[in-house]
């Protein structure tokens, strides 16, 4: 039975070996695969996905439908065998889908349920809220509501693992409407812990008790797109998915939500996706170490001769050899004891038929000379064998020593390239850090060219406006003073036409006068020329009594004398020539009261009590044509400016700084009305035409109203 098994193996081996030369190390990898390293029959899955949006009662969510859909291609892509996709389901139908999905988990070994939409607790219970709900009151949860405990009922009968992913601890707008039938009656924030009540069961929060998940501003929840990315993964145990889930929602909402499992699973890692096996073909040893296992399984020569002549170098070989040379001497010393053992039984035979000495003689002499023989052979096998194994134990140190320096290197090469990325990353964050300071600066500069360039056309804007406002305040002074000149010229010309007649009229009376009596005509003469100096004598005193005159009453109607009855037509709204004293300007003038016209003083005087007071200015002060006092500045020589600089555009004229004047003693008297006629005397009449006369004028004006 053991030749035959024997024989077997060979005739298998010779077929390998065979199958290998034509086909190469893939090709046999690959039979070796197909005849005995093939996985076991896959296990039975399950899933069932339901996404809420489309609430009818309050405010739709816009990622449950995006989350479902993913999460459904998710498990189809894993190779589950039945992914069950519902969406908006109302309370009838996610019942109806319940029940349903119960029949396909019956007979699985895993079965998953995963729900987002809105969720509430009550009491400690958590619910599942269909898109139809009103939950008017608390306890219309209990018929409006899917609890938490229908779901775990449902995939209990898996047999290996049974799994709950709820993404539906989001900020809940039942609440703020539902009536409390007991005042007592607990309705938490988000959902409330749960513990399992059977092994292998996980239940799956997107964020732990008592706190809300965010829907996210993206096409999926941060809990679902984090799942979507890990449970996929090859090989990677669903605790450890959960873990990294977890740690990438807590990373995107910055700490605020932390996703939860409850519940716990055995030692055994439960993959979402197995892991994908690296295939035989792709090592070239491992095929080697297969066929050195299958060669030492039939343990003869032929095999090894085979093995050998199929690798004929490397440390399968050599130990190959080694396993052959033993063999062969174990052979050997097996067939020396078998010689000696059919030489014992023939001296037996030999000495019991009574044979003759010789014969017996020779018989242990070939008897002596097999045990040596046997023992010569087992020596040599003994050699052999462990000249074999000291090769082996050779190759073997070698073998540490190479893969010993080999992970010498590796952790060398290692940390050389961990210092190389710190290095990098050193270099990269310097390179931030420069980079940000850069921006820091650049928008600084910015920032402060841009609040200059404000400033600028601030101030031109201002200038501007300025400018045109002393421009547009020119223009109609220009076109008052216009007014004013064109009205006086016409009274003016009136008065002189009216003068001229009254002249002609006195010329024609006089010659009247005179043709009627001619013997008396001179003395008549004298005595009107006698009445017209009494009146020009009257007329300016009586000019001086209203305050339109200074100087002393004389017989002539000089300047002065003419200029004070022009005061006196303008405030008392008369129309006299100025040119004559006439009866009827002497009359007039006396019948008003003094102080019709503002003193008039002459330069260097002021009006003070009724009289012209002369003005006397402190130390270190002189006296202007402006008829006030400032102070003497010297003012230094300018260097001259560069010829290449450019000029600068002249804002609108000042006005003109002087200093404050010391107190002086003035006599205490004079209207308002004296005192502004008489800064109008003082401002006006020595400037020619033209804007800036204009504005000295204004200037000059004010500053004597202000007493300066």
């Amino acid at each position: 039975m053991v030749q035959q098994t024997a024989d077997l193996l060979m005739r298998t081996f010779r077929s390998i070996i065979s199958a290998k030369r034509a086909l190469g190390i893939a090709g046999l990898s690959a039979i070796l695969i197909f005849c005995g390293l093939h996985p076991a029959h896959a296990e039975r899955r399950v899933a069932l996905v339901i996404g809420n949006s489309a609430y009818q009662n309050v405010a739709k969510l816009s990622n449950p439908a995006n989350d479902s859909a993913a999460m459904a291609a998710t498990f189809k892509e894993a190779g589950f065998d039945v992914v069950e996709l519902k969406r908006d389901l109302k309370t009838s139908e996610m019942r109806r889908a319940l029940r349903d999905f119960s029949d396909a988990a019956r007979d699985s070994d895993v079965a998953i349920v995963f729900y987002a939409g809105h969720g509430i607790e009550i009491d400690g219970a958590n619910y599942l809220i269909p898109t139809d709900a009103v939950l008017e009151r608390d306890i219309d949860a209990f018929d409006e509501a899917i609890p938490l405990d229908r779901l775990l009922a449902v995939i209990e009968p898996a047999r290996k693992l049974r799994l709950v992913i709820l993404d539906a601890c989001r900020d809940n707008p039942f609440v703020k409407s539902m009536k409390r039938t007991i005042a007592s009656r607990a309705i938490g924030r988000g959902l409330a812990q749960v513990e399992p009540g059977s092994a292998n069961t996980l239940i799956a929060f997107a964020a732990k008790a008592g706190s809300t998940a965010s829907d996210g501003d993206g096409k999926n929840s941060p809990f679902t797109a984090a799942l979507v990315k890990y449970l996929p993964k090859p090989g990677l145990d669903l605790r450890k998915a959960f873990g990294f889930a977890r740690d990438e929602v807590l990373k995107s909402t910055g700490n605020r939500q932390e996703p939860f499992i409850y519940g716990s699973l055995g030692g055994e890692d439960f993959p979402l996706v197995a892991a994908v096996p690296v295939p035989a073909a792709s090592n070239p040893g491992q095929a080697m170490r297969r066929d050195y296992e299958l060669a030492e399984r039939v343990a003869t020569l032929e095999a090894w001769d085979l093995f050998i002549a199929t690798y004929h170098d490397g440390f399968y070989a050599k130990l190959a050899q080694a396993q052959r040379n033993k063999l062969e001497a174990e052979q050997s010393r097996l067939a020396a004891i078998e010689k000696a053992r059919l030489a014992e039984e023939e001296r037996a035979r030999l000495a019991a038929e009574g044979a003759k000495a010789t014969t017996q003689a020779k018989a242990a002499a070939d008897a002596k000379a097999a045990a040596k023989s046997a023992e010569e052979a087992r020596a040599a096998a003994e050699k052999k064998t462990a000249l074999g194994e000291a090769r082996i134990a050779e190759v073997e140190r070698a073998q540490a020593k190479a893969a010993e320096e080999a992970r010498v290197a590796a952790d060398k090469k290692q940390q050389n390239e961990a210092a190389k990325a710190a290095e990098v990353e050193r270099s990269r964050l310097a390179q931030q850090t420069r980079l940000a300071e850069d921006a820091r600066i650049a928008a600084e500069n910015a920032k402060a060219v841009a609040d200059a360039k404000a400033v600028r056309e601030r101030l031109a804007l201002e200038r501007a406006k300025a400018l045109a406002e002393v421009q547009v305040a020119e223009a109609a002074r220009s076109k008052a003073e216009a007014e004013a000149k064109a009205e006086e010229d016409a009274r003016v010309t009136a008065a002189k036409a009216r003068a001229a007649e009254q002249a002609k009229a006195a010329e024609a009376e006089r010659i009247r006068l005179a043709a009627l009596a001619p013997a008396g005509a001179a003395a008549e003469d004298g005595k009107a020329r006698g009445s017209s100096e009494d009146i020009t004598r009257s007329l300016v005193s009586e000019l001086r009594r209203v305050g339109c005159g200074s100087t002393a009453a004389t017989d002539d109607w000089n300047v002065a004398a003419q200029k004070a009855l022009a005061q006196y037509n303008k405030h008392a709204g008369t129309q006299f020539d100025v040119k004559v004293a006439s009866l009827d300007a002497l009359q007039s003038v006396r019948e008003r009261p003094a102080g019709i016209c503002p003193l008039v003083c002459e330069h260097g005087f002021e009006a003070s009590g009724g009289k012209c007071v002369k003005i006397v200015c402190g130390k270190g002060y002189e006296l202007s044509e402006d008829n006030a006092c400032e102070r003497v500045v010297r003012q230094k020589k300018e260097k001259p400016a560069p010829a290449a600089a450019a000029p600068k555009p002249r804002a609108a004229p000042a006005p003109e700084a002087r200093q404050p004047e010391p107190a002086r003693s003035r006599t205490a008297g004079g209207s308002m009305e004296a005192r502004i006629a008489q800064c109008q005397l003082r401002a006006g009449g020595r400037e020619g035409g033209g804007a800036r006369n204009a504005n000295r004028s204004f200037q000059r004006l004010d500053a004597c109203l202000r007493g300066q």
